[in-house]
């Protein structure tokens, strides 16, 4: 199938299986199978606990060298199916890297040649289960956390900073951002294959960005990962097709502005949607009232708290808030744009389980895989939400390596294989990809 195809159709019905009209989300249950210490078919190091039966090989590890030159980045985070052709898989992947030290390969292409984030290309055969070639697709930008797929064929990725040349960030991330040649803060579109042009999407907006989805018309979904207040907004591109311009604007839920705490699983809000009139406006700090955020919110935009993961079903579009709900550990939005509604899917009341949730994937079962990026855990889990509101813990993060303890990294990037029998997603640090499969049937 070819690329562009197959992602029309995946944003127009969803990967492999979809939601009901709505995910009823009543009390976690845990799964029957325990999950028990997984080789890695590619190392040999027991990196994952699964469910019995289920295997894994490992790809695209921080430090390991570049088709063109450089090294793949630390820090694994947002990604996506760009193409695929049978058994082989194009993702991009970002490198979600702080440091302004210089771009990790290409730096005459680079956006900002003092920064070391961008994506990295990873071509993957599920039949041979290895990786066939890793190479740079965007380099010079900062803090590439999260995005999504397009109509288009492409990736948008997008940075989770906001800072002038020059200048500190908003939240210290960067330490010293002394020679910097352009601002950051922007969506920047990958393709399929050769390098970025680097150019960011300036009517999108220079926010602390995270995630986007694409609805049926076109439309780009954003969520802005920002505490203690962040927007979700809407692109409407000024010609179907084409993201070099078109109107940016925020969500505002008709008779809540402040949807952070507490709110009535299954609660339900009208929508409307209010001008950002200066997208390329950054906020910078307490001080400055102008910025896309506050923009938003002068005119009447709904506040959320720490927005991440956003994912496109044939329900609608979903998103997290992080840190949001009733005991703050995280809340489940479902946008239909048909109806113009906004419906809150799940509030993480019992964090015994899981909490914080992040980003989003479909494609396995009548359910969503959710990574998690909890505070306080020891080890970060990997679980599947069904529309009935059962959580099945699909895989828990177990690295251990050099005698270093990274099962407390995050899980993001996932996504799932479009014949449906792998889940692909990235252990944040040290920073590599792993491909699950096994009898899904039997536990979700």
């Amino acid at each position: 199938m070819q690329r562009r195809n197959f992602l029309a159709n995946t944003l127009r019905a969803g990967l492999a299986a979809g939601f009901g009209t709505s995910l009823g989300c009543g009390a976690a249950r845990r799964p029957g199978a325990p999950l028990q210490p997984t080789a890695d078919a590619t190392t040999g190091l027991s990196l994952l606990r699964l469910p019995p039966g289920f295997r894994y090989f490992s790809f695209g590890w921080a430090g390991e060298t570049l088709a063109g030159g450089g090294a793949i980045p630390e820090s694994a985070d947002g990604m996506g199916i760009v193409a695929h052709r049978g058994p082989r898989l194009t993702l991009i992947r970002n490198q979600e890297v702080t440091h302004a030290r210089g771009a990790f390969a290409a730096p005459d292409q680079a956006y900002d040649a003092r920064c070391g984030g961008g994506c990295v290309r990873l071509e993957l055969d599920l039949a041979q289960e290895k990786l066939i070639r890793a190479e740079a697709a965007l380099t010079g930008t900062l803090i590439n956390c999260a995005g999504g797929i397009t109509s288009r064929g492409t990736w948008l990725s997008c940075e989770e900073i906001v800072i002038a040349r020059d200048e500190s960030s908003d939240d210290g991330r960067l330490a010293n951002a002394a020679g910097l040649s352009r601002s950051h803060g922007w969506v920047f579109e990958v393709p399929a294959s050769g390098m970025s042009d680097a150019k960011p999407i300036e009517a999108m907006g220079i926010f602390r960005h995270e995630a986007t989805a694409e609805d049926a018309d076109g439309n780009i979904y954003l969520t802005e990962d920002r505490d203690p207040e962040a927007g979700f907004y809407r692109f409407t591109p000024s010609t179907k097709g084409r993201l070099d311009s078109g109107r940016l604007e925020m969500l505002r839920a008709v008779g809540r502005s402040d949807l952070r705490g507490a709110v009535r699983r299954g609660a339900r809000f009208d929508v409307s949607w209010v001008p950002i009139d200066d997208p390329r406006r950054a906020h910078f700090d307490a001080s400055d009232q102008g910025g896309v955020v506050k923009q938003g919110l002068a005119a009447g935009g709904t506040m959320f708290l720490r927005l991440e993961g956003c994912l496109t079903t044939p329900e609608g579009i979903w998103f997290t808030s992080t840190s949001g709900g009733s005991t703050g550990g995280g809340q489940l939005w479902r946008f239909d744009p048909r109806r113009q509604t906004l419906t809150l899917e799940h509030d993480v009341v019992d964090r015994t389980h899981f909490d914080y949730p992040d980003n989003l994937a479909s494609g396995l079962g009548e359910g969503l895989v959710i990574c998690e990026d909890s505070k306080d855990r020891a080890h970060q889990q990997l679980v599947w939400l069904s529309r009935r509101g059962r959580l099945v813990t699909i895989a828990e993060n177990h690295t251990m390596i050099d005698g270093v303890d990274y099962g407390a990294a995050e899980w993001a990037g996932a996504c799932v294989s479009p014949d449906g029998r792998w889940l692909i997603a990235n252990v944040y640090r040290p920073g590599f990809s792993v491909a699950i499969t096994g009898p899904w049937d039997e536990i979700l």
